[in-house]
């Protein structure tokens, strides 16, 4: 049986609602499983095996696959790329680059770099997801906005994205397509060498 949709059933059953630690402990399985497997290897009969529930329970909450794991990504914790403020722009990109560095090390980023690839080919996925991946205030303009009330930059006319758009796949590279640590060197080289350059040009 295909498991992008549930099956279908001869008389319709509202589903019971899940408390709130049962659904917690479902979600953060599939969060578990597509670290592991990414979303191609993500079955729902692992998923009710390891959380001890039924396919039926998973199928009657989150009837396709893309529900199931929307849902799970929007339950990730939502504070971990809050930038310190070190008082300073470089301090402050080095915190923000540092703290993205430990992400795409770990689990969280296993599962976003796996999903990247699934989006790509799954335009109903992308659509899902890219309300939750992409912040409505990226931590790189919060960063940004603050050097400019400290002085230290003019944002007019500047599109702080491009930080992001390089560093980010950067630290994607060397992490998992070359297999290099994503370590403090790195991090200031990011930093002296590609944001601080571009964030201060002359305009």
């Amino acid at each position: 049986m295909s498991e992008q949709a549930a099956p279908t059933t001869a008389i319709a059953r509202p589903a019971k609602r899940l408390s709130a630690s049962r659904e917690r402990t479902i979600l953060r399985v599939v969060y578990e499983v597509l670290a592991e497997s990414g979303y191609q290897g993500l079955h729902y009969e692992a998923v009710a095996t390891r959380a001890r529930t039924s396919k039926a329970t998973l199928y009657r909450h989150w009837p396709t696959k893309a529900d199931l794991v929307t849902t799970a990504i929007s339950f990730r914790p939502a504070e971990d790329l809050q930038v310190p403020d070190t008082g300073t722009l470089r301090g402050d990109l080095l915190a923000y680059l540092r703290l993205l560095a430990e992400w795409m090390s770990g689990e969280q980023g296993a599962v976003i770099s796996g999903l990247f690839v699934t989006m790509r080919n799954d335009a109903e996925l992308a659509a899902l997801l890219r309300p939750l991946l992409i912040p409505a205030v990226p931590p790189v303009r919060a960063v940004c906005e603050r050097a400019e009330q400290r002085g230290e930059l003019a944002l007019d006319h500047q599109d702080v994205r491009f930080i992001d758009e390089l560093c980010a796949p950067a630290l994607f590279m060397r992490h998992a397509l070359l297999g290099l640590p994503l370590d403090a060197e790195f991090v200031e080289y990011l930093v002296d060498g590609v944001a601080m350059p571009l964030l201060t040009r002359a305009t």
